[in-house]
Order: C-alpha cells, then sequence, then structure tokens
C-alpha cells in the first residue's frame, strides 16, 4: 500500500512541529516494540563528567529531575522509557586483567559479546552467558538475566559491582562497591536502575569452555516429561513449543574438552526463510501477532524438512545463540515451579484454543534460582524453576493497534493463569501486568526499598513499586 502524501495545505505550524520532532532523539528497543522521546538527553565523556551531571540534577538545576540509563536496549518494556535519558557509550571502556588473568575488572558499558571475545583472547570465559550477548554488562546485571540452565547463574563468579549513587545523609553523589559478601549484594543484582548508575564490575575468570550444540525437532513429551534427566544430558537447553502442536525445536549445548576456538553458527536458513514468508504474506494481508492458517502451513513444512545442526565452539559462541536470528521479537518472561509444568502448559493451550496462538514459538528453558531481592528467579526452596518465553514476531506487527493486540493477548494469558491460582513472577524487562501488590506478595520489596533512589525512577517502576507507601 502506498503512503498517503501530504496535504498542500499543511500549515506553518504543523510544518515547524515536524521539524522540531525531526531533531528530537527517539529511541526503540531491539524488538522495536517501544519507543519513545526524552526531553533531555545527556553523552558524558567521563565519570567526572556524569558525576558534574548528576550533581546539577540533584541540585535541580536541570528538568525533568528524573533520569534513565540506557544499556543494550534490549528490554520490550518500559522499563527504559523516561523524560531524562543518560547514555553511557562513550564512557571509558576500560578492561584489566591480574597477573595470571583469573579475575577481570571492567567497566559495565561493556556488551557481552565484546567482552566475552575479550576474555578469549587470553583463554578465559565466565561460566555461562545470557541468551542475547548485545546487552551491556550493565543491564544484564540490573535485570537479572539468566540463562537456560539449571547448573548455572551468570553472577556465580561476579565478585563486586561498583555504582554511582545519591547518599541519604549529605544529599551527594557518591560512589559505592557491593561486594558478593556485603549484605547489600542482593539488592544491587536486579536492581532495575532504581538504585543508581552500574560502572564497574569484578569477575573471577575459568579456562575457555567448549560446547557442542544439536537444534532439530521433537516431540515436547521428550524433553519436559522428565526436566531433571533432560539436564543430566545437557548442560545448557531449550525447547521452542511450535504453536498448535506437541512439536518443538531443541537447542541444546554439552559441554567438550576442546572445540575451534574461532567455531561458530552458520547463518540459520530456517529463520530467513521464516521472516521472509512472514514478510511476504504482511504484504498480501495482515497477518498479526496471532497465528493463522497461513503460518501454521509454514510452521508445518518446518517442521519437515529442518533436519538436525550440530556445531561446536566456545561458550562465547555457542550460547548466545540469539545473536544471529534476524527477527525482532517482543517478548513476556514469566517463571513457575517446575512441579507445574504441566499445569501451566495445559492451561496456555486452552487459553491459546479460546483466544490464538502467539505467532512465534514458545520458549521452554530452565534456571537456577537465585537470592536477589527482585529477582524472578528468587523461589525459596527450589534449585530452579521453569521459565515460559512467550514471543511475537514484530516484524509483521508494527502498528500501534497490533501492538495493543499483543498486550491485550498477553494480560489476557495473565489473567488466565491468575484465576487458575499458578504463581509465577515476571522478568522486568519483558512485558508484564505487575501492580505494586503483585510486587509486594512475590519480591522481597521491603529489602530493596532502602536502596532505590527516586532520582533513577520513572513511572514504570512507581507504578510497580509504589515507593510512597
Amino acid at each position: 500500500m502506498k503512503a498517503k502524501q501530504p496535504s498542500k495545505a499543511l500549515t506553518a505550524p504543523a510544518t515547524a512541529a515536524t521539524a522540531d520532532e525531526a531533531r528530537e532523539p527517539v529511541f526503540q528497543d531491539w524488538a522495536r516494540f517501544v519507543s519513545f522521546q526524552p526531553r533531555l538527553y545527556f553523552r558524558p565523556q567521563d565519570l567526572d563528567e556524569l558525576k558534574r551531571f548528576l550533581t546539577g540534577l540533584q541540585q535541580g538545576l536541570f528538568k525533568p529531575g528524573n533520569l534513565r540509563v540506557l544499556g543494550g536496549l534490549h528490554s520490550c518494556s518500559d522499563i527504559c522509557v523516561s523524560d531524562a535519558i543518560v547514555d553511557v557509550s562513550d564512557l571509558p571502556r576500560t578492561i584489566e586483567f591480574n597477573a595470571d588473568h583469573s579475575i577481570v575488572t571492567v567497566s559495565a558499558n561493556w556488551h557481552l559479546h565484546d567482552f566475552l571475545l575479550a576474555l578469549s583472547e587470553h583463554g578465559k570465559s565466565l561460566s555461562a552467558t545470557g541468551g542475547t550477548d548485545h546487552q551491556t554488562l550493565a543491564g544484564l546485571i540490573s535485570t537479572t538475566t539468566a540463562p537456560a540452565t539449571p547448573r548455572y547463574a551468570l553472577y556465580d563468579l561476579l565478585e563486586w559491582v561498583e555504582y554511582l549513587t545519591i547518599d541519604e545523609a549529605s544529599q551527594s553523589v557518591v560512589e559505592q562497591r557491593v561486594s558478593k559478601t556485603d549484605p547489600a549484594f542482593p539488592a544491587v543484582i536486579g536492581s532495575l536502575g532504581a538504585i543508581g548508575i552500574l560502572t564497574k564490575v569484578q569477575f573471577r575468570l575459568i579456562d575457555e569452555l567448549y560446547f557442542e550444540t544439536i537444534q532439530k525437532i521433537v516431540k515436547i513429551k521428550e524433553v519436559l516429561t522428565d526436566v531433571a534427566q533432560t539436564s543430566q544430558k545437557y548442560d545448557f537447553w531449550r525447547i521452542d513449543w511450535i504453536p498448535d502442536t506437541d512439536e518443538g525445536l531443541l537447542w541444546a549445548a554439552t559441554r567438550i574438552p576442546q572445540a575451534d576456538p574461532s567455531g561458530d553458527y552458520p547463518a540459520d536458513q530456517a529463520e530467513n526463510i521464516l521472516k521472509f514468508i512472514f514478510n511476504l504474506l504482511d504484504k498480501l494481508e495482515s497477518a498479526g501477532p496471532l497465528l493463522d492458517k497461513a503460518m501454521r502451513l509454514i510452521y508445518r513444512g518446518i517442521a519437515r524438512t529442518y533436519g538436525e545442526t550440530k556445531v561446536s565452539g566456545p561458550l562465547r559462541n555457542m550460547l548466545p545463540v540469539d545473536r544471529r536470528a534476524p527477527l525482532h521479537v517482543a517478548m513476556a518472561e514469566w517463571s513457575f515451579n517446575p512441579a507445574d509444568l504441566n499445569n501451566v502448559m495445559e492451561r496456555c493451550t486452552e487459553y491459546y484454543q479460546q483466544k490464538g496462538w502467539p505467532n512465534l514459538p514458545i520458549e521452554i528453558e530452565l534456571t537456577k534460582t537465585d537470592h536477589y531481592f527482585m529477582s524472578p528467579w528468587n523461589w525459596p526452596g527450589l534449585e530452579y524453576i521453569v521459565k515460559f518465553n512467550f514471543m511475537y514476531l514484530t516484524d509483521i506487527s508494527e502498528t500501534a493497534s497490533e501492538k495493543e493486540d499483543i498486550l491485550a493477548h498477553l494480560q489476557g494469558l495473565w489473567d488466565h493463569l491468575k484465576r487458575a491460582a499458578i504463581p509465577f513472577k515476571a522478568h522486568w524487562g519483558k512485558i508484564n501486568f505487575m501492580d505494586d501488590q503483585f510486587v509486594n506478595d512475590h519480591f522481597q520489596f521491603d529489602q530493596f526499598k532502602p536502596f532505590i533512589r527516586s532520582m533513577f525512577l520513572n513511572k514504570y517502576l512507581t507504578d510497580r513499586f509504589n515507593p510512597t507507601s
């Protein structure tokens, strides 16, 4: 469909407004689901400049007075939206190893892929990574990004975190360092940007790890009937539940002694074909966020022809498999008790049969639990949780109404699960419908609250925190 031509009767004020909009920075998340224009955008060149800016903000020299900090813009919730934005991209990117390269101290504005590559150059690694490696270290830590495994957490080797915050007594900008033995550590991991700006971190390191990965279509029950057994077989794994079927695309990684240090995935032809067909469908008809007949045929064809892919290489290339995905995806990431796995799948099926299936498969994986106050993986008494990633292809759901349809569809599922009395938590950086009551019931907000600084809050957080209560 051709774009409409502007009217010749365009008035001068409208032209001026259009010109003003063209000069304003517009930020979008990776999924192209969230878009906003801040009134104040600051990109400091060093920490001293950042500290001076925060001091001025604290003293009321700049309006608006609340700000958020940009990471890798991977979050598809409004957690990043603010009238005032600090972009730390231009801060010096530093990295320093000790003598035997067993410890690294690094600025928090490194992107994960670049950081892991720098470790690999010295034959070193972390024990796990998240699923998308464009995120910054600060973003990973602030949202407790978690890998697809019940064995390892991303922060097992994290020694300390430094951040800029406001001292409550003096109301001045100060730099804090919190070590893993500090009682404040559970507030810093998963801090959601609400306590300050993370600037530097230190990790212990291990020798480079290598994995062989496999991707193939299997029956869902082969993987999920006994998740403990599946986890004994694979170090990392997840399965993408193909909409309205009993099949899924299994991705699994098994540690091996050695592999090509530069080993990596080839271009994923199935995903590229999928994007091509979805884009074609969008030109012919509005495919939208929910599964339709044409999409069902596409998935059946891919399931029959996908085959089996085996690849080996270092952890930095094998685990963040989403790096090569050409699709843009809005996602909700909710955690459940593994004992409720079958019930969750039955309730999801029940809801989708009434309201329609998402246009993308549902990722199901296990994640090791933790003890951080605001973490969605903090489930006392459990060793691991089962995580459902509900995904929608936004390449064919770009209009405002289609994005509202995604939110409405997820809101309906959220309410459906609550009515079924199934307990669950939600990842803060992905789509969720938490309010202050939900947060108080499911997180350790009272223990986190003393670390909050109002300067770093936005509407998304205040709606969920109710920090003045």
